[in-house]
């Protein structure tokens, strides 16, 4: 028997069936719960017809059937909908009657009491019985449309979230590529300069927008965690990512429970101190690997040599469905280790990987690799204009020559005491090679070093001071420089007997050459006066690897023209700094000065195309990255490098026979097509750079000899080419940026996203007060019903679609899918009561009978949503059926207007079933081993009247 509170009282339209013991079965829609808590009965209005009656909720029972339409109304306040479905069938259990319901949009079935369900009439419905909606239908359409099909695109690209970037083409289309294809496991191999970091936080904010990232472990090399989180953070909004064993550290398995977001160094990791903690840690979302050529497995016959780094990998593979990795040169001329990388991105095809060389197309399904020679900008446009670098030789003076042959001997001398210590010496080595790189970047470096040493010789013991070196590596690798100059005045012990003696010549000659510095006065005359000359407006970059260069040349700048000329960016300085200084360049500054602190990931291309090397780095890709940040999406102009050395001092002639061969490899390399392609020759400059063991060769020439060393660069040459030829024939199999791949899919651009807002506002009675800013920045006016919905107080906003506005105006709200006003936007015209669903629309650009739209699903083997994407199938009367229509997707960047064109019930099914039948046949073409049907939306339905 039931208990008297047992029957609850069925939501306004819910469909009930009376339970009168006679047999008959009468159904009706509950149309008043007026004083039913009081008096336990409802007002139901019987169907069909429109008689209606008092009843007790006891004699009511679910007058829901299979594929009905409803609409959960949850009792709780504090509980939010789970919003349409459809019912799938019923049950009674405990004495109640149960309805399992299908909320599509969720992908999840729920067993809800039937008296929570109120029955709704959805798009399809709507459609077939010719329901045109309100007077404004059209636009509630449209907007109903755009909110669905912006969320999807951001959904699928991450390329509208809360990104301090201008996504490119070729980064939003790998996001889409590797998202769409169902399955997260992918080595991204794109060349160097095109954005893996930023591609990487891309497909995090797009896994985040569909509720797939509740844990991440991202793992670089040790100098780049304090990268990774700043970029993540700044970029991307993602400021919880911790890095593990500097923000904190884990004495139990259960603190894992705190960090979700985690960057950890894989040097760190693979102890197995360490390697026990992060097993401990659970499943992870997401696994990423930063550099993963440094996972090495070497093959010997039948058996394998496992570095510590590999078998770190190996271990973690099991504690995720998802791993990525990211290296520009992956293979490296070498296949066992290509293959092995292949093996943990896919274990389960390994007897596939392990004869590559007899199909190697199975990459396609593995590897994405993009080509700076072949992206282009949203309108088609090659990216990349060119690069021209000049060598400025400066004259040497005997004065010079001499400084040149006596810091030579010293660091002979050094080298030779720190051979004859063995492992203990090797400190000795990393100062002596300090210094050589000292003197090749200015006079006041060396000098500077030198006199840092001479005071410091009663400093700290050799043995305390070994571990700097041990942690050189673990700090962040864009200030070595900056590092390797601080550590190397430290030191105290003389290296060798008499070094206090040449070290007093050492810096009296330096302080001669400071008072005639040819370098300096090349730089000043030759190339700075030179630049002005031709365009007073000209801004120029300049790179120096040293601090004490750099306030060198910020002296000389400043005292020629202003103080306010000149800027800094180098490792001292706060992320808000850098971008403070950068933000002043763009505005009056003449010059800035950068230490590898901006040789990566600051952007200089709006306002400035030439830059100076006053030094050339050692590791040939710091010069690449440096050009970098002129040499990229967004600069018009053809980029100038200018690289200052003296040829006839023994370090800078290595240098320079170092960087002259390697141009001709790549000019070689690059020369092989029919016609010379400077972006293909850009591509593999970044590719032979990266595969060079340049540091060692250079650290041995001055004990070899010129020739010797002329040997070893060739050497070193000619395995980067083998290498590299290796790589690219290798990598035409692999995916990569296909501008048409995303063509048969309803094009969303920033025009639609700001055509949206505008239609919200205006739909939402949101006042735009005042334009500024070429009408990029709105000040608007929320009225009181927005803000009652929002739980916000404050009326004024300014509000921008601009994200470099947004950016350099904290105040400026940015309306982007993580801004809670874009939101709100995208939720009301989501809403079953917003309206929408159908319309009648007046516009002579469409063609066809009607416009039915529909959001198609796929999931995996376990029922896990992979892919969505938004369809909208334009019908015609003779049958035919157009999807996403470069003609619709323009309609929908304008308000539109009602009509007034009518169907019969049996025309409007026909228009219908086209459309299902081709939205099936989409399910079908995509459906793949990773991707198999879930379920089909019809989210809109209108018919076209062409006046």
């Amino acid at each position: 028997m039931l208990k008297k509170d047992s029957h609850m009282i069925p939501v306004k339209h819910c469909l009930v069936r009376l339970k009168d013991g006679s047999g008959t079965v009468r159904i009706g829609r509950v149309e008043s719960v007026d004083g039913a808590e009081k008096s336990g009965s409802v007002g139901v209005r019987w169907l069909p017809g429109t008689d209606s009656s008092r009843v007790p909720v006891e004699r009511l029972g679910s007058g829901f059937k299979a594929s009905c339409e409803v609409m959960d109304c949850p009792r709780s306040r504090a509980r939010k909908s789970l919003g349409e479905g459809v019912v799938v069938k019923q049950r009674s259990l405990g004495g109640r009657e149960q309805v399992l319901v299908d909320f599509l949009e969720s992908g999840t079935r729920v067993w809800l009491p039937f008296e929570n369900l109120r029955q709704i009439k959805g798009t399809r419905t709507r459609f077939v019985v010719g329901d045109p909606g309100p007077e404004d239908a059209a636009e509630r359409y449209r907007l109903r449309t755009l909110a669905h099909a912006i969320e999807i695109w951001n959904e699928n690209t991450g390329s509208l979230s809360g990104l301090d970037i201008d996504p490119l083409p070729h980064q939003i289309h790998l996001v889409h590529h590797i998202l769409a294809s169902g399955d997260l496991n992918w080595l991204i191999a794109d060349d160097v300069g095109l954005g893996k970091t930023i591609e990487t936080g891309m497909l995090l904010a797009a896994l985040r927008q569909r509720g797939q990232l509740g844990r991440v472990l991202l793992v670089t090399p040790a100098g780049l965690t304090k990268q990774w989180q700043e970029e993540l953070n700044f970029k991307f909004k993602m400021g919880e990512f911790r890095i593990y064993g500097e923000d904190f550290v884990i004495n139990e398995p259960r603190h894992w429970k705190m960090y979700d977001y985690v960057i950890a160094s894989i040097d760190r990791l693979k102890s197995d101190r360490h390697m026990e903690a992060i097993a401990q840690a659970g499943s992870w979302d997401i696994i990423i690997f930063d550099e993963a050529h440094r996972l090495s497995r070497k093959q010997y016959g039948l058996k394998y040599d496992y570095s510590q780094r590999f078998h770190l990998a190996s271990q973690l593979r099991s504690l995720t469905d998802s791993l990525l990795l990211l290296s520009a040169t992956p293979h490296q001329g070498k296949t066992d280790k290509f293959q092995a990388l292949l093996e943990l991105l896919h274990p389960e095809r390994k007897d596939e990987i392990t004869t590559l060389a007899l199909n190697p197309e199975i990459i396609g399904d593995m590897v994405y690799r993009n080509n700076k020679a072949d992206v282009t900008d949203a309108d088609g446009n090659f990216i990349f204009k060119g690069v021209t670098t000049k060598a400025i030789p400066v004259d040497v003076s005997e004065k010079a020559l001499r400084f040149d042959k006596k810091l030579r001997e010293y660091v002979i001398r050094g080298y030779a005491a720190g051979s004859a210590m063995g492992t203990r010496g090797n400190a000795i080595g990393f100062v002596m090679t300090v210094y050589r790189k000292l003197a090749a970047s200015s006079i006041a470096a060396i000098k500077q070093a030198l006199v840092n040493r001479r005071e410091r010789l009663q400093g700290r013991t050799f043995e305390e001071r070994i571990k700097d070196l041990q942690f050189l590596e673990e700090r962040d690798q864009r200030f070595r420089g900056e590092w390797e100059e601080e550590l190397a005045t430290v030191y105290g012990d003389e290296f060798f007997e008499g070094e206090m003696a040449m070290l007093e010549e050492l810096i009296d000659a330096a302080e001669e050459l400071r008072t005639e510095d040819l370098k300096l006065q090349s730089f000043l005359e030759d190339i700075v006066e030179a630049v002005i000359r031709d365009n007073p407006d000209n801004k120029l970059l300049i790179f120096t690897e040293y601090r004490t260069t750099q306030e060198y040349l910020r002296s000389a700048l400043a005292k020629r023209y202003g103080t306010q000329s000149v800027g800094l960016i180098n490792g001292s300085m706060s992320h808000q700094e850098r971008r403070a200084t950068i933000a002043s360049f763009e505005d009056e500054l003449r010059f800035l000065i950068s230490t590898e602190a901006g040789g990566e990931g600051i952007n200089l291309q709006r306002k400035c195309h030439m830059m100076v090397n006053y030094d050339l780095p050692w590791n040939p890709m710091r010069l690449v990255q440096r050009i970098g940040r002129l040499y990229r999406y967004g600069q018009e102009k053809r980029v100038f490098v200018f690289n200052i050395y003296s040829p006839t001092t023994a370090d800078e002639q290595i240098m320079d026979l170092m960087y002259t061969k390697l141009d001709q490899v790549v000019n070689d390399l690059a020369g092989v097509s029919s016609e010379f392609n400077e972006r293909l020759r850009d591509d593999i400059l970044g590719e032979v750079a990266d595969l060079m063991d340049v540091e060692s060769i250079l650290k041995e020439g001055v004990k070899e000899g010129i020739e010797r060393t002329k040997e070893r660069i060739d050497e070193a040459l000619r395995r980067a080419r083998e290498a590299a030829q290796k790589q690219r024939e290798l990598f035409d199999y692999a995916s990569s940026y296909d501008p048409n791949e995303t063509g048969r899919e309803l094009r969303i651009d920033k025009e639609h996203v700001q055509s949206f807002v505008l239609g919200m506002f205006s739909m939402l009675g949101i006042e735009i007060v005042k334009r500024t800013h070429d009408n990029r920045i709105w000040s608007i006016r929320l009225p009181e019903a927005v803000r009652d919905e929002l739980l916000i107080g404050r009326t004024r906003y300014d509000v921008t679609l601009d994200r470099d506005l947004a950016a350099a105006r904290p105040d400026t709200h940015m309306l982007d899918l993580d801004s809670f006003l874009m939101n709100y936007l995208i939720a009301k015209a989501k809403s079953y009561e917003f309206m929408g669903q159908t319309a009648i629309l007046r516009d002579s650009q469409l063609n066809g009978s009607a416009i039915l739209s529909a959001l198609l699903r796929w999931q995996n083997e376990q029922g896990k949503r992979m892919r969505q994407e938004y369809a909208a199938f334009q019908v015609f009367d003779d049958g035919r059926v157009q999807v996403n229509s470069d003609a619709f997707s323009r309609w929908l960047l304008f308000p539109a207007v009602t009509g007034q064109e009518r169907r019969d019930r049996e025309a409007n099914k026909k228009l219908f079933s086209e459309a299902n039948s081709r939205a099936q046949e989409r399910l079908q073409e995509i459906s793949s081993r990773h991707l198999h049907p879930e379920n089909i939306q019809w989210i809109s339905g209108a018919w076209l009247e062409n006046p």
